[in-house]
């Protein structure tokens, strides 16, 4: 029933009559859950269009699975379909309104995209958007699914979908740093240990190291990523391929495989296990907190090589981005790095919840991953965001500060290290005691005792 004043139509769930805007493609459920969980400024589903996409994927794959298995009509499941290339080709994420994080282990979710779909397959066959007289959001586009199965499985695809498009920035990060490390090579510096004078160096061993360790928590991060290739589609309710045909079963995964053109996709080994477990999911997340920490590491050691100009460490010049104080003219902050390690800091906290929501999945079901999703896509964000921060606008405009540096590796403790190779740790040692206090009294010994050497 429509009403034309009011802009409104009537549709009916199992709880009974809600009113749904006209012209939405969505239907009752996804209208309840718009209610029930209010945005409140927070992300509508929609805002993830690489989760809805993933959905859609799902809803593609099941019905040309349903299809081929003879368990629904070919011109509803073409109709699915097509219906699905719309969402795509018309970009209609608007019409997933629902707060990203809903109860129900991803039931809203899952009904939304059935709704959506429904519809737009419903007008496509000569119907009418709110009546499923067609297409029916779940006899037809749900067909031997469950939220069970879907939406874990499109938590996996939205991950897989996004990780190539921010390998992009890290890769860029990783050559950047490289690249410096190269150029930088022979540029002597002191190193430190426990914070206190060590030997000298020269800084391409040092971001040389940098490139090591990001390229390495990348790479791990790559891996944990990769793994979600195995699915959980055709499971149905908690991992019960009893409840859906075996021809069905078989043919999901394979049209997963052909829509999404990746052929990577499998069928977990254990479709109980991974109805009840997101360890899966939480391993990315905590690859991604490694890369984020390792990431906070290289630019605080950048601040603090920054540091002064006068009164601080002093030894590298970081580009000059903005003024950096109200009061103090010349101030200038190291804002690039500090603007990164924030970025990475929030998604280090957004692992915090990941971790949690590993344990909290009772019994059959881990009704959680879409926490652990969400989270994951948005520390991705974040750390793209980081890592193309310090590359563009950090590394390739680094500079050295030659005469600090120089003087730093002529002090004495680099010169103390050379002389206990030479003559040995003990002969050494014996002379640094007759004056505790170093500075020149200590040179003079030194002098005196190694005179072909300092």
């Amino acid at each position: 029933m429509r009403d034309a004043a009011g802009g409104m139509r009537t549709e009916h769930d199992m709880l009974g009559t809600v009113l749904v805007p006209a012209d939405a493609l969505y239907g009752a459920q996804t209208r309840r859950a718009v209610v029930n969980f209010p945005l409140r400024g927070q992300r509508s589903l929609g805002e993830f269009p690489h989760v809805v996409r993933a959905l859609v994927l799902v809803k593609q794959a099941a019905a040309m699975a349903n299809g081929r298995a003879g368990c629904l009509d070919a011109r509803l499941a073409d109709a699915i379909v097509a219906a699905g290339g719309d969402v795509f080709d018309r970009e209609l994420y608007n019409q997933f309104p629902i707060h990203h994080l809903h109860g129900g282990g991803g039931t809203s979710a899952n009904m939304n995209a059935n709704e959506v779909i429904a519809n737009l397959a419903e007008e496509r066959l000569g119907g009418r958007r709110g009546e499923y007289r067609i297409v029916h959001p779940i006899e037809h586009v749900n067909r031997h699914q469950s939220t069970n199965d879907v939406y874990p499985t499109a938590c996996h695809l939205a991950i897989l979908l996004r990780w190539p498009e921010i390998e992009p920035d890290l890769r860029a990060l990783v050559e950047s740093m490289g690249v410096r490390a190269a150029q930088l090579s022979g540029r002597p510096r002191i190193a430190r240990t426990c914070l206190q004078d060590a030997v000298a160096v020269d800084f391409g061993d040092l971001l040389g190291g940098y490139a090591a360790l990001l390229r390495r928590g990348w790479a791990h991060a790559a891996a944990a990523v990769d793994a979600l290739h195995a699915v959980n589609l055709g499971g149905s309710i908690v991992g019960r391929l009893d409840d859906v045909p075996g021809g069905y079963a078989e043919a999901v995964v394979p049209a997963l495989r052909e829509i999404t053109g990746d052929p990577c996709y499998v069928r977990s080994d254990n479709l109980f296990d991974a109805a009840q477990n997101i360890d899966d999911l939480v391993r990315v997340s905590s690859e991604l907190n490694v890369l984020a920490r390792g990431l906070v590491k290289v630019c605080r050691d950048l601040r603090l090589l920054s540091s002064g100009p006068e009164a601080g460490l002093g030894e590298i010049r970081l580009p000059a981005m903005q003024p950096g104080s109200s009061a103090m003219p010349g101030k200038v902050n190291p804002v690039m790095p500090e603007h990164a390690i924030q970025l990475c800091l929030k998604a280090t906290g957004l692992h915090a919840g990941c971790q949690a929501a590993l344990d909290h999945g009772e019994l059959d079901l881990n009704v959680w991953e879409g926490l652990v999703t969400f989270g994951i896509l948005e520390s991705m964000e974040l750390i793209a965001a980081a890592a193309n921060a310090v590359a563009d606008r950090c590394i390739g405009g680094l500079e050295v500060v030659a005469e600090r540096n120089e003087a730093n590796v002529r002090t004495v403790i680099p010169l103390l290290a050379q002389l206990a190779r030479r003559h040995g740790y003990a002969a050494v040692t014996a002379v640094v005691q007759r004056a505790p206090q170093g500075g020149p009294a200590l040179r003079r010994l030194l002098a005196e005792a190694f005179p072909d050497d300092v």
